[in-house]
């Protein structure tokens, strides 16, 4: 039998075999890919990129990453808050639109009982930032105090124009 080395045994002492690795990662991407589509909106298309990046259209399309790991089932999910929560009249402020799709992907992770990776949790935030200062930039006159609060330290006023 097989074993990997630096691989913590479980809990019963036995070393995992390559096989049971193997077995455990497919299972793992056939939950996160169950768990993608069940929160797919109907009448919406999948396109698949390589790149751990997306987008969703107006066309009834989202493009993301394959949903087997944390990071790409989070991005799925985030492309599929946009679809659930906006549509193309966007009447709301694009900073505001991504902290919902966030929260929404946030959520769903959580009911899912998926842990959000740390690095999605920071990405996001540094995301939201950068669409605050995008709005600052353009001369915006409100920014939503939820995702002020949530982009936090990551807004930096520095490289906004300021009133004065």
């Amino acid at each position: 039998m097989a074993t990997i080395p630096n691989c913590k045994p479980p809990s019963n002492g036995h070393p995992r075999s390559a096989a049971d690795l193997q077995a455990a990662r497919r299972a793992a991407v056939k939950r996160f890919e169950a768990i993608a589509f069940a929160h797919l909106p109907p009448g919406w298309r999948v396109y698949y990129r390589k790149r751990l990046s997306g987008y969703c259209d107006w066309k009834n399309r989202i493009v993301a990453p394959r949903p087997h790991s944390g990071k790409s089932l989070y991005i799925f999910l985030h492309e599929c808050g946009h679809a659930h929560l906006h549509d193309a009249s966007r009447c709301k402020p694009r900073h505001v639109e991504e902290l919902e799709a966030e929260q929404w992907a946030h959520q769903k992770m959580r009911e899912a009982s998926v842990p959000v990776p740390r690095a999605m949790t920071q990405g996001a935030k540094h995301y939201a930032a950068r669409m605050i200062g995008k709005a600052l930039l353009r001369g915006a006159k409100h920014i939503d105090p939820e995702a002020r609060r949530f982009a936090g330290r990551f807004i930096t006023p520095s490289k906004h124009r300021t009133g004065a």
